[in-house]
């Protein structure tokens, strides 16, 4: 019995030190920024969508919120390298397939970005009918992305 411990322990312990090795600083910095600045986003795409569920949106209010989705979106991009997945060993909700069909997640970015910046440009321009399209088609654009490379928790 004594002997399956050490193994159970030597086994633990080498995964342990491979996760760490598999999250350089970089790696680890990368995602710690993609979460805060997806947590940032939500929160704001959620209080964009209160106001405009309010019947007449602040769009003082609406205005700093749309701006910042359009700013973290167009950063979105720097916060996957590769290794910042599952492999990482850290908490992530990032599905392999993010660097299996690059290309597809790629292109659902550059959506996202396009979304953010429509949403910023009816906040702006103080049109709250333009808002609550953009807002629709952000949210779109954020569900297809999720449904694809977003794991469950």
């Amino acid at each position: 019995m004594k002997r399956s411990y050490s193994a159970a322990f030597l086994a633990v312990g080498m995964l342990a030190s491979y996760a760490a090795y598999a999250a350089t600083p970089a790696v680890t910095n990368a995602i710690k920024a993609r979460q805060a600045s997806y947590k940032e986003i939500g929160g704001a795409f959620k209080s964009i969508n209160d106001e405009l569920k309010s019947g007449s949106p602040d769009m003082n209010s609406v205005k700093p919120l749309a701006r910042d989705i359009a700013a973290r979106a167009a950063l979105l991009p720097k916060y996957f390298p590769k290794g910042s997945g599952p492999e990482s060993g850290l908490k992530t909700r990032a599905k392999p397939e993010i660097w299996k069909d690059n290309a597809a997640f790629v292109k659902l970015q550059g959506d996202m970005i396009t979304a953010a910046k429509a949403l910023d440009a009816a906040a702006a321009g103080g049109n709250a009918a333009g808002l609550a399209a953009a807002r629709t088609t952000l949210g779109g654009t954020c569900k297809s992305c999720h449904d694809r490379f977003r794991a469950e928790l």
